[in-house]
């Protein structure tokens, strides 16, 4: 009788890891730092949107001159604002993942991690599909939140693959693998790998956020009257969220300062008792 030998799944994990490492990881890497670029172009057409839109207002609802003027000025400045501040802080979130190395003693975490982020973001996107068919049981395709629903399990399927590259390219964080480090280096290691993570996806987020309020603005066009305030308060918190490059350097900074601290207090005890000695 012929013994059956079961597939090593672990293996072919790794293989596929290994596949999308070398063929695909640094495109997707790119494609990702493309939506920063993407965004600071949708600003560019938010500002003209500003100004078409004043006029639209001033006509369909006879919101007079002075309020097109204002809304027209506000949002032309806004967008100004907007790209000074992105343009000058997404490079120096680059810069600050550059400028901040750490080591890891192993790649096996990551490549776990990987793996639960890869299969998450296919449930995500597989529930997103059923809703959007109508195939889902647990939610009502009538409902009026159900475009929210479908939106967060596209956002969350953009996240956990943006992450699973992350897990497999440890480089792409200044992160180095090596064969020995101390508890604290470890824990550090791992802890920043996250932070720097959410630099690296921080483009990626304001690239979004500006293309929804280009759309945002498009739709505030035809809308009813009734509707304008609700829909221009989203606005304006789709604008504060294109803040977020600015939020997250000094965030960052912030949190770094504090694993620098640790960096600094773990080494005491050992040089401590080598004076004593």
């Amino acid at each position: 009788m012929k013994k059956i030998v079961l597939p090593n799944v672990t293996e072919y994990i790794d293989r596929f890891f290994d596949f999308m490492n070398e063929k695909v990881g640094q495109k997707v890497m790119n494609m990702f730092e493309s939506f920063g670029r993407c965004g600071l172009r949708a600003l560019d057409v938010l500002a003209v949107l500003s100004v078409v839109a004043a006029v639209v207002f001033a006509v369909r609802f006879e919101t007079g001159v002075l309020f097109a003027l204002i809304f027209a000025f506000i949002g032309v400045l806004g967008c100004v604002l907007l790209q000074y501040a992105a343009t000058k802080m997404l490079p120096a979130l680059n810069t600050l993942v550059k400028n901040a190395p750490t080591k890891l003693s192993s790649a096996v975490f990551l490549k776990v991690l990987a793996l639960f982020a890869g299969v998450g973001g296919l449930i995500a996107l597989a529930f997103g599909v059923l809703i959007w068919t109508g195939s889902s049981e647990y939610v009502d395709p009538t409902a009026a939140d159900v475009n929210a629903v479908i939106l967060g399990c596209f956002a969350a399927f953009v996240a956990c693959e943006f992450w699973m590259f992350l897990f497999l390219k440890p480089e792409e964080l200044s992160v180095e693998v090596v064969e020995k480090t101390s508890v604290g280096e470890e824990f550090i290691g791992l802890t920043s790998y996250f932070a720097k993570g959410c630099l690296k996806l921080t483009p990626v987020v304001f690239g979004l956020t500006v293309l929804l309020a280009v759309v945002w603005l498009v739709v505030m066009m035809f809308s009813p009257i009734e509707s304008i305030f609700g829909q221009l308060f989203v606005l304006v918190y789709l604008g504060v969220m294109a803040l977020l490059p600015f939020f997250m350097y000094a965030a960052f900074l912030s949190y770094y300062l504090t694993l620098d601290i640790l960096t600094a207090v773990f080494p005491l005890p050992a040089k401590l008792d080598k004076i004593k000695e």
